[in-house]
């Protein structure tokens, strides 16, 4: 009965993974493109002058690089793990409290994937500013 409820707990882990990721993506991408929508602007300005795409782009990316690792840090320090094991547990099953400082790192490391990720899909939307409609339009 144990292996069944481990089994079937297996399956339930990898969705919560699977959509905790997918959901950091959303929120990253959408972050990141109102950033980019806001400043439309200065980034066809800086393009204007002479910026490469790259230049942009990493002017860019280091900001949502800078403010995703603000916000890991917070995270990765309170230990939020406690509260979310203890609420998990049922009668018949006990987990373990004491969870390795390596998955903190697996953690933070699949964060910053998703990060890059969003990074990458953005370059090309970075790309694909035009320089004189974005300097013409009014605010």
């Amino acid at each position: 009965k144990f292996h069944k409820l481990v089994k079937s707990l297996d399956l339930v882990v990898a969705v919560i993974i699977f959509f905790s990721g997918a959901l950091a993506v959303v929120i990253l991408f959408n972050l990141a493109s109102i950033n980019i929508t806001e400043r439309i602007r200065e980034l066809a300005t800086i393009k204007v002058l002479g910026f490469f795409d790259s230049e942009v782009t990493a002017y860019i990316i280091r900001e949502n690089v800078i403010s995703s690792i603000l916000g890991m840090i917070p995270g990765l320090l309170i230990f939020l793990e406690n509260f979310v094991v203890r609420t998990a547990e049922v009668d018949v099953v006990m987990f373990a409290h004491d969870i390795p400082p390596l998955c903190f790192g697996y953690a933070a490391a699949v964060t910053a994937a998703f990060i890059m990720l969003v990074n990458v899909i953005m370059h090309f939307r970075m790309k694909r500013i035009n320089m004189s409609d974005s300097l013409k339009a009014a605010e």
